[in-house]
């Protein structure tokens, strides 16, 4: 161990005296030889050397921690405004836009009567049998394509549509 500190004489008893202190910069250091803190004197700069270095060690543990808090709550704010976002698509895509809106902000929406109304529902004459001599990416192309043209044509004639 190696120790710094002062040598004294003492004319009394005809001696020298050493006053020292172990020579450690870590708190680990000190306790790894059987010491503790409030074994070094309290006038001895090494008691502030290693509660400044204890100090540091502490708040680079806490930043860590706290990049770590912030990343995963970053995450989760994100994943929270995907799922806000897909609600609100969801809300749309079933709903005029005027009635989703009020039910996104949480207002009522009154009920709404309508003197005339056409509905169109669409069946394929043989679909599975179309099915069975296709590949799949083929059947989900044919089908993208009819709906296509009927959500284009909802559109020209101000059409709402609901797909069920």
């Amino acid at each position: 161990m190696e120790l710094k500190g002062q040598m004294i004489h003492v004319p009394e008893s005809c001696s020298l005296m050493f006053l020292g202190s172990p020579r450690v910069d870590k708190l680990e250091e000190l306790m790894g030889r059987g010491l503790h803190l409030s074994d070094i004197p309290i006038h001895d700069a090494t008691r502030d050397v290693i509660l400044v270095g204890e100090q540091a060690k502490a708040q680079d543990g806490l930043k860590k921690r706290m990049d770590k808090l912030k990343a995963t709550l970053e995450r989760t704010h994100q994943a929270l405004e995907e799922e806000k976002r897909r609600t609100v698509d969801l809300l749309y895509s079933i709903f005029p836009g005027d009635v989703a809106q009020k039910l996104w902000q949480g207002q009522p929406v009154p009920a709404q009567k309508f003197n005339d109304v056409t509905m169109l529902f669409s069946d394929i004459v043989g679909f599975t049998a179309v099915c069975a001599h296709c590949t799949p990416m083929q059947v989900i192309s044919m089908l993208n394509e009819l709906y296509t043209r009927f959500d284009y044509q909802c559109g020209i004639l101000d059409v709402y549509k609901v797909s069920g």
